[in-house]
């Protein structure tokens, strides 16, 4: 006959047991995180194991006993009472029943586990806030250390972007500087090397103004040379005598307009004849075209006879009193006359139309500088 276990859910004992249960299985896996750490492994001792039957025949027999018995058994006082040998499964069919316990004690039992469960739920409400409050206190560490570490960056940022602008602000005005150092020493270098050019200018003009007046002194040092009392007795005895055909005008009158026929006229000084005859010669060379073969100035310069009338027309046609014998210098004559023809009527300032019986005949030494 198989046995069966009987389950009686109406007891009270096995609801309190499974709640004293589960509360302790909720204590230990709440407390679990919180358990102190295991201690530390102890040096362990060599042992040697041996079996009961082992230490069964140790322990058999006395230590003061007379003599050692070739078959040694166990003591034993007295006859061990006969139990009845049954078949497995049969041995517990007349077991009485235990006892039950009274109602009171039921209740007793009843209160202690109840207890038991609202302590181990009290225990576990109080490690659930204290976890909830630790994991609130470390979020609560942890966004303060977010926003410390974000507010470091913040100010990182802010200290290099601050940085960055000095250094640009910098960069900038040093760039300015060089800038300005730069215009300083160009236009220094402009200034310098303008009053060098003038200072080469004025050198080299110096120079030609040197070398003309050496070249003109050499010319009339060479003239002068050539031209002794010999030249000048035989330049007067050729040169025929000048006859004055009168000046022209619209009608015969043979009485001047101012003064009488026998009058003395007004005359140039030196200062005024020189001032009137670099007039009339700046008026000659501007209408001058000099020969291909003097071109360099080398020929010799012709002495003419201009006459003129009283408003700078020719009173006749100029002509030539001396001259080189040379091609050239004839070359030069020439253009000299022509110049002289294209020129006119040639503008004389009115201070000098009351000298005008002076100036009417000019001998003119042109100048071929």
């Amino acid at each position: 006959m198989a046995l069966k276990d009987r389950f009686n859910p109406s007891e009270p004992g096995f609801w309190i047991s499974g709640v004293a249960h589960v509360a302790l299985l909720t204590a230990a896996l709440v407390g679990l995180p919180y358990a102190s750490e295991f201690p530390e492994a102890q040096e362990g001792i060599p042992v040697e194991i041996i079996t009961d039957n082992q230490f069964s025949q140790i322990t058999k027999g006395e230590t003061d006993a007379k003599s050692v018995q070739p078959t040694p058994k166990p003591r034993a006082d007295r006859i061990a009472d006969k139990t009845e040998q049954r078949a497995p499964g049969e041995d517990k069919l007349d077991t009485p029943a235990p006892p039950k316990r009274p109602d009171d004690m039921m209740v007793a039992d009843e209160e202690a586990a109840a207890a038991a469960a609202a302590a181990a739920a009290a225990r576990a409400e109080e490690q659930k806030a204290a976890q909830a409050k630790a994991e609130a206190e470390k979020r609560a560490a942890e966004k303060a250390e977010a926003e410390a570490i974000e507010k470091a960056k913040i100010e990182q940022a802010k200290a290099e972007a601050e940085a960055k602008a000095r250094a640009e602000a910098k960069a900038k005005a040093e760039a300015e500087a060089k800038r300005v150092a730069e215009a300083k020493a160009k236009a220094k270098a402009e200034a310098e090397a303008k009053a060098k050019a003038e200072a080469e200018a004025k050198k080299i003009a110096e120079a030609k103004a040197k070398a003309a007046a050496e070249a003109k002194a050499r010319k009339e040092a060479q003239l002068a040379k050539k031209l002794d009392m010999g030249d000048l007795k035989q330049f007067l005895d050729n040169k025929q005598k000048s006859q004055s055909s009168g000046a022209t005008g619209a009608e015969v009158q043979k009485t001047a307009s101012l003064g009488t026929a026998t009058g003395t006229a007004a005359k140039l000084n030196p200062s005024q004849r020189d001032a009137l005859m670099g007039i009339l010669q700046e008026q000659i060379q501007r209408c001058y075209t000099a020969p291909i073969s003097a071109s360099g100035g080398d020929g010799t310069p012709p002495l003419l006879d201009i006459r003129l009338n009283q408003d700078g027309t020719l009173a006749r046609e100029p002509t030539v009193l001396r001259a080189g014998s040379s091609s050239t210098d004839q070359a030069v004559a020439g253009a000299a006359l022509r110049a002289v023809r294209r020129c006119a009527p040639y503008r004389v300032p009115p201070q000098y139309m009351q000298y005008y019986s002076d100036w009417r005949i000019l001998n003119v030494q042109f100048d071929l500088s």
